[in-house]
């Protein structure tokens, strides 16, 4: 059945393309799967599964060679290649895809609804979301599309085809996740980490999809030709060179990457009116975090906090940080990582001292685990070094053969952020992840 079915695309491929030697034609067939680029619609040949009943789905569609069908709803019998073609035939951009490693936790890129219809029938399509519960709220997932985006090529073997796209050469093939999933065609539109949602998302009962039922998935962008939902955006802070500063003296400038030259500089309470309107109007901001040299790192820290609390689906999304410049939650970290006694790990510890004259000290300390038999816990025994330059830092830190990359860098709230960075730069290949502490503000 499936040769037929492939013999008779490839035919009517050629047809198609044999008659747009002469003029252009608005569809592209593809083995399983077509385009229209007058209706914006792609349609793909796929199956269900048959998952039952509240069974765990964390996946919409899956490429032909998954094995993971006993989480998905249902198994394209297109490639993920020839959809990727067809959704660019329309004239679909895709963007981009998360990257932990990189800081980027929200998939960047342009939305698509996403219908299953039984095939060859009358019967209304359902949108994706409509298939699968949230069994935390016990309703459908939300009806916010997915969002389209380019899976990355690192990391992944093609093995006997190097052009194979990578959905096609990783063994998940998630065309469409209901998680964030670097290696899709579809992601959701917000931030859905797997751990976080296996296993709460399930089957919705009221629409099971009976194994081996032939089904059409229809794709379409949410919006109409030449809108577009993301909007890439620069969030520039500055603040007065003054001994003390505080969240009251930031100033900020909001505006496409390379345009923030001659823009007015905005309070907090401007800035966040100015984000509101953005997202009324369903625009997604993706903003960049540029943070002038001069800005101290307890002012900075107080707007971090601001900045997670509006960094939700329905708000902000914060990039991978700028070159020159620390992921932003590293100013808001975790103060249970103070407490060596009860933190799972012992990560080198960086404190600055300001002294006399404005010259920086940072004393490293190197923290070493003794596990005993007889203890539920490890010894500790400590070893302290002072270094005077970013150089040395990064020369000691080359000595420890330290393996954990991790830093907990304690700062007074005065530091500029250029000052910290200075040191920062030269360590940042071999230790990515950093937490940044001031000293704890009593009652």
């Amino acid at each position: 059945m499936h040769t037929r079915r492939s013999a008779l695309c490839l035919l009517l491929a050629l047809t198609l393309s044999a008659a747009g030697s002469a003029q252009e034609t608005h569809l592209l067939v593809l083995p399983h799967v077509q385009a229209d680029r007058v209706a914006r619609r792609v349609t793909i040949a796929a199956e269900a599964t048959g998952i039952g009943e509240h069974d765990t789905a964390e996946f919409f569609l899956i490429a032909p060679h998954s094995g993971n069908d006993y989480e998905a709803l249902a198994r394209s019998l297109a490639t993920a290649g020839d959809i990727d073609r067809c959704l660019r035939f329309i004239g679909l951009t895709p963007g981009l895809g998360i990257d932990v490693a990189a800081y980027r936790f929200w998939p960047r890129g342009e939305r698509v609804t996403i219908w299953f219809k039984a095939a060859g029938s009358n019967t209304a399509p359902l949108r994706a979301e409509s298939l699968i519960l949230d069994d935390r709220t016990g309703q459908p997932l939300p009806p916010d599309g997915l969002v389209y985006v380019q899976a990355p090529t690192n990391g992944v073997t093609p093995g006997d085809s190097p052009s194979a796209h990578p959905v096609d050469a990783d063994s998940r093939g998630a065309i469409a996740a209901n998680y964030n999933e670097a290696f899709t065609l579809f992601d959701v539109p917000r931030a859905a980490p797997q751990g976080t949602v296996y296993a709460q998302q399930t089957v919705n009962p009221a629409h099971i999809l009976p194994a081996g039922q032939r089904l059409d998935i229809i794709i379409e962008p949410e919006l109409p030709a030449g809108r577009k939902r993301v909007r890439r955006l620069d969030l520039a802070i500055t603040s007065a060179a003054v001994a003390t500063q505080s969240l009251a003296r930031l100033q900020f400038a909001l505006a496409p990457p390379g345009d923030t030259a001659g823009r007015d500089a905005l309070g907090m309470n401007a800035l966040l009116r100015q984000i509101t309107t953005l997202c009324r109007e369903r625009v997604d901001p993706f903003v960049t975090l540029r943070v002038h040299e001069d800005v101290q790192i307890g002012a900075l820290k107080a707007f971090c906090l601001i900045l997670a609390s509006i960094e939700t689906d329905r708000g902000i999304r914060l990039e991978p940080p700028a070159a020159g410049h620390l992921y932003y939650k590293a100013y808001i970290p975790d103060n249970a990582l103070r407490d060596r006694e009860t933190r799972i790990m012992q990560p080198v510890e960086l404190t600055f001292t300001c002294a006399a004259g404005g010259a920086i000290t940072v004393t490293l300390l190197d923290i070493q685990e003794h596990w005993h038999a007889d203890q539920v816990k490890p010894t500790l025994t400590f070893s302290t070094h002072t270094v005077d330059s970013p150089v040395a830092l990064k020369d000691q830190l080359g000595a420890l053969g330290d393996d954990l990359p991790i830093l907990l860098v304690f700062v007074p709230g005065d530091l500029t952020h250029g000052e910290l960075m200075r040191w920062m730069a030269p360590i940042l290949t071999s230790h990515p992840t950093v937490h940044v502490f001031t000293p704890v503000t009593q009652p």
